[in-house]
């Protein structure tokens, strides 16, 4: 019923990220398989530097901050999931990343994307930005959901 709410709320929080990368980084690909690598898998977004032979592989994901590690288990999922990716890639010469982008469903920002940004090439000062649109695009996409929920009544427009 809320899947596709559910999936704005995430492909915003994409979108705002991939917008963000900077050209000389590489190569993106959205919803991609990886290149160079045999895994079905589809990351949400895969930069590949040719030049640098570097991959970063980084996943969205939009858990519910129900407990304090939360937002951790979220994180080690993601790498645990793409990790043979990563060493697949590394066998055939390439540096390889594995992280996740993480933006708690009741819009909480964790830490660990610090590093992430960094990683990516995103300057402090449109990260500063980025995460107070990505909370709150995350917040208003959540209340909709909610009130979804108890009242059966849409709160987007389709397509949006």
């Amino acid at each position: 019923m809320h899947s596709a709410a559910w999936q704005h709320r995430h492909n915003g929080i994409q979108d705002r990220f991939v917008k963000a990368l900077p050209a000389r980084l590489g190569t993106v690909h959205v919803n991609r398989r990886v290149p160079h690598s045999t895994s079905n898998l589809r990351p949400d977004i895969v930069v590949v530097n040719e030049d640098e032979s570097r991959v970063i592989i980084v996943d969205v994901t939009v858990p519910f901050e129900n407990e304090p590690q939360a937002l951790l288990q979220a994180r080690e999922t993601k790498k645990a999931k793409y990790a043979g990716i990563a060493e697949e890639l590394r066998t055939q010469g390439y540096e390889a990343t594995v992280d996740a982008l993480i933006v708690g469903a009741l819009g909480s920002w964790d830490q660990n994307n610090e590093p992430v940004l960094r990683l990516c090439g995103i300057s402090q000062r449109y990260a500063k930005l980025m995460r107070l649109l990505m909370c709150s695009d995350t917040i208003r996409w959540s209340r909709d959901i909610y009130v979804e929920h108890l009242t059966g009544t849409r709160q987007y427009a389709v397509g949006a």
